[in-house]
């Protein structure tokens, strides 16, 4: 039975690519049965794998019984000799002072913890088994959730990596046995005041026993599946985001009719990407706002939609836009412009001027923020502001009333009265993220260059 389950770890380890030569590996230990397994099999094989080891063990305060689980597992490390390092803190106090739930809370102190032990290639292993995986589907399946929730609990993610996860809990309490490996049982674990506990103790045994005896092993191999559909989805609406999607500061674009040529499915997944991507999370994107998304695509030229966290949607013709509001909705604005950084502070940007070199000029990619001009033909003095009844652009095929450009250029009619550009007196030099004067270009016989960067 022990070289079985030995095997079957091994297997997925290696499946998996869980480990590496050279590596160094903080095993989160509670002193409970999965993570005592886990550190026993660890250092049964750390010459197998090459591997360092650290033993990395969270007194939560909330138990009596939590002082003898950590002198147990400081005198398993250091009877096995690996370095031990415990972390005391008060999950009960620190929810209260987060507003956090003690699971959520615990989790957190755990990880923080776990990630102060690593060095940069440093690898965290926890001890979630088959059971756990079981668990999770469920819960999440409950709540609601997607094909990437249904994945469960992923054998890698980042550094933190689940040897064990192949594993049941009876497996690994037989392990355990045979071996004669103690460990210290956690009377929280049997009280149902947690989800997690209602599940485990409630839930799933009435399945065993009423629907289905393999609903644990099931539900386990429902999970790969899924995420393999999931490693398949994220490749292929990664490279439909690559096509149809501009990147630019604080906004993306969308081609509206080439994201309308896939499947709802796909769509959604885009658009819910786009809005992660400007967040720098998704934890505040709902269904709701994904389906608003959806109905935009379908809606006249120059809608409009709010979302979270001050972003805002709108129909630009052939495009949707998402991009943040412009803050404080700032129109009639002038910023007087000198050389060097001029920060403007009420539109969250800075503009730098610079005189650069032909060399500098020749060797930098001019980009939708980055502008070079022949300093000497500038009249009055440069500024930044919104337009004015007289703005023009000289363009290639003449000069162009400013109303005039926007309308062609597919400017929302509501962003105009706010939309930046730097002008030298009447003349627009540049409307930023757009055209520049044909009048400034530099030129063989420009004998100073200005370099205009806009930094939002």
């Amino acid at each position: 039975m022990v070289n079985k389950i030995e095997e079957k770890v091994k297997r997925y380890i290696e499946e998996k690519k869980l480990l590496s030569p050279g590596d160094t590996v903080v095993v989160g230990v509670s002193g409970g049965a999965d993570s005592m397994m886990l550190l026993y099999f660890l250092n049964r094989y750390k010459a197998y794998y090459h591997i360092n080891l650290k033993v990395a063990h969270i007194h939560h305060g909330i138990r009596q019984e939590a002082d003898e689980d950590r002198d147990y597992v400081e005198r398993i490390a250091r009877a096995w000799d690996i370095p031990c390092y415990i972390h005391h803190c008060d999950v009960k106090v620190l929810a209260k002072e987060k507003k956090m739930s003690e699971e959520e809370v615990g989790r957190l102190e755990r990880y923080n913890f776990f990630i102060s032990l690593t060095n940069q290639n440093d690898k965290i292993a926890t001890a979630h088994n088959t059971n756990d995986q079981a668990e999770t589907l469920i819960m999440r399946f409950l709540r609601g959730t997607d094909i990437k929730g249904l994945g469960g609990i992923m054998p890698k993610r980042s550094n933190i990596i689940r040897p064990i996860l192949c594993l049941t809990r009876q497996e690994i309490e037989q392990y355990c046995k045979i071996n004669s490996i103690e460990y210290k049982n956690d009377y929280t674990n049997y009280e149902t005041i947690y989800t997690r506990n209602k599940v485990r103790l409630e839930c799933i045994p009435y399945i065993q026993h009423k629907i289905n005896p393999n609903i644990v092993e099931n539900l386990f191999e429902h999970s790969q599946i899924y995420q393999e559909q999931e490693e398949f989805l994220a490749s292929y609406v990664e490279s439909i985001f690559n096509q149809i999607i501009q990147l630019g500061i604080q906004q993306v674009e969308v081609d509206i009719q080439r994201l309308l040529k896939e499947k709802i499915y796909i769509q959604k997944r885009i658009l819910f990407k786009c809005v992660s991507i400007l967040m720098g999370h998704s934890k505040d994107i709902s269904l709701k706002h994904v389906e608003q998304l959806i109905a935009l695509l379908h809606m006249q030229n120059g809608k409009k939609i709010t979302l979270p966290n001050q972003l805002v949607a709108y129909k630009n013709y052939e495009k949707a836009i998402i991009a943040y509001q412009i803050k404080g909705g700032i129109s009639n604005y002038e910023y007087p412009l000198q050389m060097g950084i001029n920060k403007i502070e009420d539109l969250d940007s800075i503009i730098h001027l610079e005189l650069v070199g032909r060399k500098t000029f020749e060797q930098t990619q001019q980009n939708m923020y980055t502008k070079y001009i022949d300093y000497d033909k500038i009249k009055d003095r440069l500024c930044l502001r919104t337009r004015q009844v007289n703005d023009y652009i000289v363009l290639k095929n003449g000069s162009k009333k400013l109303k005039k450009f926007y309308i062609d250029e597919k400017i929302p009619q509501y962003l105009r009265d706010s939309y930046p550009i730097i002008a030298d007196r009447q003349e627009v030099v540049w409307v930023i993220d757009s055209r520049l004067n044909t009048q400034y270009f530099v030129t063989d016989l420009t004998k100073n260059i200005l370099e205009i960067k806009v930094i939002k």
